[in-house]
Order: structure tokens, then C-alpha cells, then sequence
């Protein structure tokens, strides 16, 4: 298997239909929506906005309570869901498919922060599961 490689700008957009009632939309829609449905390329530009999300400790991921267990439960069978993200594994659909963000706040955020999808977020296996567990929001 080659390497995914992403371009060096993307148009960071979501289908509107994805979007629920106060502007949510999961992270996996957003990087599906801007890599044109490609899966290789949606795989390679969730595991960027979450490596991203969790270096700067983002804190307006939100899951739902049944999502939070499920992810939870998952993480104590294979510990590689939080460790594996780079960008061809497969753990990270799992985790892009549950996490949401408010759409605007975060393009606004990917902004300010200066997100790149060519520079490698490598974030810490310890700082994964801090992010995971004490700055996602359950609702």
C-alpha cells in the first residue's frame, strides 16, 4: 500500500444535510465532504484533524453518552483505537465517525490555529487519552 498523500491546501466544507439542528456535523463527514467522498483521502485527512484537534487540545468535541461508552469499551479490547491514527488505519474512521464539532467554530479554529494538512501532528499515546477523556464533551 502506498502512502496517502494530501494536498497542501483543502477546502475544509461539509454537506449541509449533515449538518443537525445547532450546526454539529461528525469529523469523518467534514473530512468526507472535503476530500470530494474519497475514502483514502477522507481516512488520511480525519486522522490529520484529529492529531491536529488533540495537540491543540481542542475542547468542543462532543459524543454522545452511548458513543463515549462504545468508544470507551472499544478502547479496553484494542488500545490501538486512541494510538493508531495514522493516516491509512482504519481505527480512525471509528473515532471520526463518533466524534462532532461544531461546523463554523471549527473551520474558525482550524484557521486561527494555522492547520496545515501536510505538516505531521504527531500528538503523545498519554495525551490521546487525556484528550479523549477529559476534553470531549458527552451529550
Amino acid at each position: 500500500m502506498t502512502a496517502v498523500e494530501l494536498p497542501s491546501e483543502i477546502d475544509v466544507k461539509t454537506n449541509p444535510t449533515d449538518l443537525d439542528e445547532d450546526g454539529f456535523v461528525s469529523i469523518w463527514n467534514i473530512a468526507s465532504a472535503s476530500a470530494e467522498g474519497d475514502l483514502e483521502q477522507t481516512r488520511a485527512l480525519a486522522a490529520q484533524f484529529l492529531c491536529f484537534l488533540c495537540k491543540r487540545n481542542c475542547d468542543f468535541v462532543i459524543t454522545s453518552s452511548t458513543n463515549a461508552e462504545y468508544l470507551d469499551e472499544r478502547f479496553e479490547r484494542d488500545n490501538k483505537l486512541l494510538y493508531d491514527w495514522n493516516l491509512e488505519s482504519e481505527k480512525v474512521d471509528i473515532i471520526a465517525q463518533h466524534a462532532e464539532v461544531p461546523y463554523e467554530p471549527f473551520v474558525s479554529f482550524l484557521q486561527n490555529q494555522k492547520f496545515n494538512p501536510k505538516t505531521k501532528y504527531a500528538p503523545r499515546r498519554v495525551d490521546r487519552v487525556e484528550w479523549f477523556q477529559n476534553l470531549w464533551s458527552t451529550g
